[in-house]
């Protein structure tokens, strides 16, 4: 008997994935046409609705005037005095030593930045810009003690200690502190002071954070803020600076290049973390000058202080600070080195700069 011979695979099948995947290549094609037809600047500047669910913060609360959107706030929670009266927790219990007979030093910005956090055109209430990465320390990073320099309304210290880290913070700003951190301050979690002369001992913190804040320092202030970043740390320095003055000209005073920052670092005893800079630091290669995506570019820095850079915008939508707080239509880019905000600088305590706590 003959043995039968094979039937030929059905075409039918084959015919129906051929015209899917014509029809998936179809669809990314309008895709980029439409995402590369939006360039015209006021498209890049025009804001976009707040996305996610989150509480409002207090009732009758106003911003400008206005009474904030619930949907553009989101409250950490963190009972401090639930979480000291639990015998487990060490972060609780963990004080970093201070200095003997400190006293907090005048700053001439702390009038400017009390208003910047309470008076009528002000900071989000609640606004976290450093929460939004601090998972990926968490994840990347062995530590227990950490400082967060210039916290602002304290919301990363609660975030920390959410975690089971043993955080504090410092800030200018006195009455931020007041309204937004009381707790947070009564604690001895948070105080006023100025990151130019900390309270703190030497190798305090396993890690030191810090959320766009060095930007806001004055030129004559650089080297004593880093000094004293490197000092009260034991090992790790992780912080995002600002490095554009898109809409913030009067406020970013201290405005350099990547290379200038390093070397301010590297100077003090510190130098960077290439391996944990990479995992962090996101790029953006396809923005292409010539075909009009790079938008509102600007010269920043000063020639001879680091020398001059360029800033353009972009359309990348990204949510900024905590998830849900503030979804944004463009961010800022570098093109020279292709880094969109936010601009990270990560640093390890020089082993020889370490002295005995």
């Amino acid at each position: 008997m003959l043995a039968s011979k094979p039937s030929a695979a059905p075409v039918f099948p084959l015919r129906r994935l051929a015209q899917g995947c014509t029809a998936l290549i179809l669809a990314y094609c309008i895709f980029e046409l439409g995402r590369r037809s939006s360039t015209a600047p006021q498209s890049l500047l025009a804001p976009l609705p707040t996305v996610g669910k989150a509480r409002p913060v207090a009732a009758g609360l106003t911003h400008g005037g206005d009474a904030l959107d619930a949907l553009s706030q989101v409250d950490v929670e963190y009972d401090v005095v639930a979480a000291m009266k639990k015998p487990s927790n060490a972060a609780a219990k963990w004080t970093p030593a201070r200095r003997e007979g400190f006293k907090a030093p005048e700053n001439s910005n702390a009038e400017l930045y009390d208003q910047m956090w309470t008076g009528k055109h002000t900071y989000r209430r609640n606004g976290c810009w450093a929460c939004r990465f601090a998972p990926d320390i968490v994840a990347r990073l062995p530590f227990e003690t950490v400082l967060d320099a210039g916290t602002g309304n304290g919301q990363m210290v609660r975030w920390m200690r959410m975690h089971g880290k043993a955080a504090f913070g410092v800030e200018l700003s006195q009455a931020v502190l007041d309204r937004d951190a009381p707790d947070l301050l009564e604690a001895g979690f948070v105080e006023q002071g100025s990151l130019t002369d900390l309270p703190y001992q030497d190798n305090q913190f396993d890690l030191v954070v810090s959320g766009d804040v060095l930007e806001h320092i004055l030129p004559e202030q650089a080297d004593d803020v880093v000094s004293e970043l490197v000092r009260v740390s034991k090992r790790h320095i992780v912080i995002s600076i600002s490095l554009k003055s898109h809409g913030n000209e009067r406020l970013h005073t201290l405005l350099r290049p990547r290379h200038w920052w390093e070397a301010k670092f590297q100077k003090h005893g510190a130098r960077p973390n290439r391996a944990l800079f990479w995992a962090l630091q996101e790029k953006q290669v396809r923005f292409s000058r010539d075909k009009g995506e790079l938008e509102s570019c600007r010269q920043e820095g000063v020639e001879d202080d680091g020398g001059k850079f360029e800033v353009c915008l972009v359309k990348l939508p990204w949510l900024m600070g905590i998830p849900g707080m503030d979804y944004r239509q463009i961010r800022t880019i570098t093109p020279a080195n292709a880094e969109v905000e936010p601009w990270f600088f990560v640093f390890t305590k020089d082993a020889s700069t370490v002295k005995a706590a």
